[in-house]
């Protein structure tokens, strides 16, 4: 017999609702027993991905760890043959090729209600329809039977998912009470021993407090709820050092106003607790609705797969079940991260009706320090409409109330020029809705759940293209030397442009011929404030004056294989030109590549971008004239500090570089 209306729960142990006896609410639906810890897994790992093939080596990995036993392939059929069982429909579990698709149609999965339901809240929250609110909330807890994915082994993944799921039941207990709080009567009385309980359990989420405060406040109990706000204030003092937000100096005044002042409502529309006044932080997005992506590039040219892949992996953020979709966009200086993800994110922009937020982190600006994770978080919570005074000083606080403030949002996050994991990672939101790009001469690998797209030259079609757009000169083809002698860099390719375009006098074929006969073609392609030359320095000079030794020898690495003009490089080569082990040249080339100087284009072979290596040359040329001696062998950073110390008794093959 076949159950119509059968549904899934994971909002929790991972259940099967029998929805052949259910009520119209999934909540009623009588449980089918999913018996066995593999079988739970099993259900769990294609829930998360329903609709969607889940491969057999996903499956195994989820269900017995990095090492299956032998046993495991058939062990997995028989799972599958006992799921299939249990849903008792021919269609719902299919095998294709590679793996297996769980279709869950609409309404079926209790994660899908739950969002459906925090969507019809926010909605009605914006617009203070208190009674409404309530229903909604109430319609999305009442599918809450414990933590998400309980009981399930880590393999299984879904951690994004946990995390925005539980943020989102925080928010719609906050905008419950608010609806109790706005529409009075005799509930309020019922909502002091559960908002104690929350205030308790998250003694720094200040909404809870000023709930609290106001429910013991308009049911006579005046003294507890300013006991309620000392406590807070000396709290946020001692643990961040920041007073309390303007919500709960609000309602501070109403409870010293005393019983025999009119309370300020909620639904008021110049009351701060609305989540769309301007003056309202920590709880809500406020009117503002940020639009602050730079103008993209007038002759973006090219990339049109890389385009559209990072297309599809973004357009899937808003209404999906998982976390915010995320990508990385990585490559070496002047190969067009920025221009390719502003591109992006101007196509996209209409998908994310809650704005569009753009900070530059200043990984790579000559002369400046990149933004700290603090200062970052600072930039956002102030264009997201929160009160300079009303942000946390500690930088954990302000994480946590930015992926409050984008939870229940649809909004486009671009971090452009991140200078590491650790930068961009409190930076994140955790709702389903939003998404982020990235962009950082690094791929970022410690940052989990991000789409990676490392991005190389242009080709010579793509280049000549750029040319011709951006110089006005229609005769340039993908043949001419000046796509060459550019590297197919985009960077370098406008240089060659504007200068082009700023000289009708000078011809290509004459611009060629000057970085031809150059020892060096950085000099040429440098123009008003473009420079291939400055962006490369940036990166090597935070590498020379880095405080691990992992950085200075990748400085002194570049120099090495400027001094002897290599186009390519292995761990032993540069152990033997450097005199270290070559555990330590390996580290050296390897954080080049990470730094986006060298790439590595099979397993230990490493070779410099075809600009790198002029870049190189001058720095190994330019340290010869300026030292007139070697290094010590030792990543010292300095002459000083080589003059200071005694050169090394280890006998080299060759003579030392000049760097």
């Amino acid at each position: 017999m076949t159950r119509r209306g059968l549904r899934f729960g994971l909002l929790g142990t991972p259940v099967l609702h029998d929805g052949e006896r259910a009520g119209e609410e999934q909540g009623d639906a009588p449980l089918l027993t999913v018996t066995g810890p593999k079988l739970r897994t099993l259900l769990a790992v294609l829930l998360l991905d329903a609709g969607r093939v889940v491969s057999v080596e996903a499956l195994k990995e989820a269900l017995w760890g990095a090492a299956p036993p032998l046993s495991a392939l058939p062990s997995l059929h028989n799972h599958v043959a006992r799921l299939r069982r249990l849903l008792d429909e021919p269609d719902r579990l299919v095998t294709v090729p590679t793996g297996y698709v769980l279709r869950v149609d609409e309404g079926e999965l209790d994660v899908h209600v739950f969002d459906a339901h925090t969507a019809a809240a926010r909605a009605a929250y914006v617009e203070g329809d208190w009674e409404r609110v309530r229903r909604a909330c109430e319609g999305a807890l009442a599918l809450w039977r414990g933590s998400p994915l309980a009981g399930l082994p880590q393999e299984v993944g879904g951690y994004a998912l946990v995390r925005r799921l539980e943020e989102a039941r925080l928010l719609l207990l906050e905008w419950r009470h608010d609806a109790e709080l706005a529409l009075g009567g005799d509930r309020l009385a019922d909502l002091v021993p559960e908002l104690a309980a929350l205030a308790a359990e998250h003694p720094l989420r200040e909404a809870y407090h000023r709930q609290l405060m106001l429910a013991l406040h308009r049911t006579g109990r005046q003294a507890e709820a300013l006991v309620v706000h000392r406590d807070l204030r000396a709290r946020l003092a001692d643990e961040l050092g920041v007073e309390p937000g303007r919500g709960v100096r609000e309602a501070h005044v109403e409870v010293l106003r005393g019983s025999g002042a009119r309370p300020q409502r909620p639904d008021r529309p110049d009351h701060p607790d609305r989540p769309d006044h301007p003056d309202r932080s920590g709880e809500g997005m406020g009117r503002v609705r940020p639009a602050q992506l730079p103008p993209p590039s007038a002759w973006f040219t090219g990339r049109a797969r890389v385009r559209e892949d990072i297309r599809q992996v973004l357009a899937r953020a808003p209404g999906t079940g998982g976390g915010a979709a995320a990508v990385v966009l990585s490559g070496t200086a002047g190969v067009g991260k920025s221009a390719l993800a502003l591109h992006v994110a101007h196509a996209l922009a209409e998908r994310f009706s809650d704005g569009q937020l753009y900070v530059a982190l200043q990984g790579t600006v000559p002369g400046t320090a990149p933004l700290t994770a603090a200062q970052a978080l600072a930039v956002l919570l102030r264009d997201l409409g929160v009160s300079p005074c009303d942000i946390p000083e500690h930088p954990e606080a302000a994480s946590s109330l930015l992926r409050s403030l984008l939870a229940p949002t649809r909004t486009l996050l671009v971090l452009d020029d991140a200078a590491s994991a650790a930068q961009v990672r409190p930076l994140l939101p955790a709702g389903g809705g939003c998404a982020v790009i990235v962009t950082s001469r690094s791929p970022l690998t410690a940052l989990d759940g991000f789409a990676r797209f490392p991005l190389g030259p242009l080709t010579r079609e793509e280049s000549a293209e750029l040319l011709r757009a951006a110089s006005g000169r229609n005769g340039l083809a993908a043949g001419h030397p000046l796509v060459a002698l550019t590297g197919r860099l985009p960077l370098a390719l406008r240089v060659v442009a504007a200068r082009l375009a700023a000289r009708r006098a000078l011809t290509p074929d004459a611009l060629a011929g000057q970085l031809t006969a150059a020892e060096s073609r950085l000099s040429h392609l440098e123009y008003d404030d473009l420079s291939v030359r400055r962006s490369l320095a940036v990166t090597h000079d935070t590498l020379a004056a880095s405080e691990r030794r992992v950085d200075r020898d990748a400085a002194l690495a570049l120099c090495h294989l400027g001094a002897h003009d290599l186009p390519s490089c292995t761990a032993p080569v540069l152990a033997r030109l450097a005199g270290i082990d070559e555990m330590r040249a390996e580290a050296a080339l390897d954080r080049l590549v990470d730094v986006a100087l060298l790439e590595e284009t099979a397993y230990g072979r490493y070779v410099p971008y075809e600009l790198v290596r002029d870049f190189a040359r001058e720095r190994a040329a330019g340290a010869t004239a300026g030292e007139g001696g070697g290094d010590d062998g030792d990543g010292a950073r300095d002459r000083q500090v080589r003059q200071r110390r005694p050169v090394t008794s280890r006998r080299r093959s060759t003579p030392p570089p000049p760097c």
